[in-house]
């Protein structure tokens, strides 16, 4: 999304060419300033994505205590913008054997034998399973990547040659390149909510301010209501946002 453009849409919808606002800075930036605040609204319901992959024998950690707990910095091309939350998986073809062998013997053991499908014979089966993987070196715990905060993850079960798959949440860039154009009326939304939100508050004590042909009194009873508009925006998105996230969808 092009934030020039979105900059000279919401300052034309609003009217702002024609008001001299007390302002040092030129209606621009105090547009794109208020424009920032609005992005990192935006991203606690729709977050940018980055990802890449990484050797872990080659990823750094912040003190060898935290090396020996298998705790790590992300990378820093992934944190240009504030990490919401972190996730990956491990690419080794040794995980993708581990579990083609977990299933294999937790699942099928169970039905094996003629009274494999009384409780005993079923309890009795599980833990047959669970010895065969202990003494053939699988276990039923696949890796995974837990976030700690303040951009470290910890990996958890993940073998020493892994590549792990790293995805991160984060952010969206304040220059609003990584929105995308799909959203972007629905960000232009929240951003002249803010920004008149913003105008109201500076100006409702400030009746006498100029415009580019005389000088008179604003009416901004118009933007009183914007704070209101804002948390109603939110409220909607907060029930329907999730319905975006495809990796939660279940299908029976």
């Amino acid at each position: 999304m092009n934030i020039s453009k979105l900059i000279n849409d919401i300052i034309d919808e609003d009217g702002l060419h024609q008001l001299a606002l007390p302002y040092k800075e030129p209606l621009e930036v105090v547009v794109q300033n208020s424009i920032a605040r609005s992005v990192r609204t935006f991203s606690q319901f729709k977050r940018q994505k980055k990802e890449g992959f990484y050797l872990v024998e080659q990823l750094k950690a912040p003190t060898e205590i935290e090396k020996c707990r298998h705790i790590y910095l992300i990378p820093p091309e992934l944190t240009t913008t504030t990490v919401i939350d972190a996730y990956g998986m491990c690419e080794t073809d040794q995980a993708a054997d581990s579990r083609v062998n977990m299933n294999t013997f937790t699942v099928g053991t169970p039905f094996v034998g003629f009274g494999a499908y009384y409780p005993q014979d079923i309890l009795n089966a599980q833990m047959i399973g669970t010895a065969i993987n202990k003494f053939s070196g699988v276990t039923s715990r696949l890796p995974t990547v837990e976030y700690k905060g303040y951009n470290k993850i910890q990996l958890h079960d993940f073998p020493r040659n892994a590549c792990l798959h790293l995805i991160v949440e984060c952010e969206h860039d304040e220059s609003c390149e990584s929105i995308p154009d799909s959203m972007r009326e629905a960000f232009k939304e929240l951003a002249m909510y803010d920004l008149e939100t913003q105008l109201y508050n500076d100006l409702k004590n400030n009746k006498n301010v100029g415009s580019g042909y005389q000088q008179n009194q604003i009416v901004i009873e118009d933007w009183s209501g914007s704070k209101a508009k804002k948390e109603n925006l939110l409220k909607e998105w907060t029930g329907t946002y999730h319905c975006d996230d495809t990796d939660g969808i279940m299908f029976f």
